[in-house]
């Protein structure tokens, strides 16, 4: 509660294929990373269809605490302390496939001390993009090809899908600031 009162979000996926792979993972933290300028940063891997990038996610592993990923996913992916400024939204998905699954999405502080690849990722891009562009980037990922992706073990199609709602909503909770 000190960092605010979250969007409280649920949001039905239907059949998707992505959720379903069995992973023990039920939950993830969304690091919308701000930088002084007040741009967000977004991320892209080679893999990923040209021009489609994200907002960076990190798993809550069994026994790990929300604040304990978000920590250890702003350390692993971007060699920062996390300095949470809000913390946006909870959502939980529903899908055909029965399981829960939750994302806890915190706005944090990105400094100057900013290492776009600590743990070895060079061919990681990094996305500067303002509030407003992340509705156009969950629109892109909504739009995904049904293409089976090895990298995924699902369809780009499945995993857009799922991605793009963090974006809308990050960029609900950004809006009513």
């Amino acid at each position: 509660m000190r960092y605010g009162k979250p969007l409280e979000i649920t949001h039905h996926l239907g059949a998707n294929g992505f959720l379903a792979l069995g992973s023990k993972v039920i939950a993830e933290v969304c690091l919308v990373l701000q930088q002084p300028s007040g741009l967000l940063l977004a991320t892209s891997k080679p893999f990923y269809p040209q021009g489609s990038y994200r907002l960076p996610t990190r798993s809550i592993e069994p026994g790990e605490t929300v604040m304990d990923a978000l920590e250890r996913g702003a350390r692993d992916e971007f060699g920062l302390e996390a300095h949470i400024l809000r913390y946006l939204a909870h959502i939980t998905y529903l899908h055909n496939e029965g399981r829960l699954f939750h994302s806890y999405v915190f706005l944090l502080r990105a400094d100057d001390s900013l290492n776009p690849s600590p743990r070895g990722e060079p061919s990681r891009r990094l996305h500067q993009v303002s509030g407003s562009d992340l509705v156009a980037a969950a629109s892109a990922l909504e739009q995904l090809p049904a293409d089976f992706s090895r990298e995924l073990g699902s369809t780009w199609a499945d995993w857009g899908r799922f991605r793009a709602v963090a974006h809308r909503v990050a960029a609900q909770a950004l809006s009513e600031t």
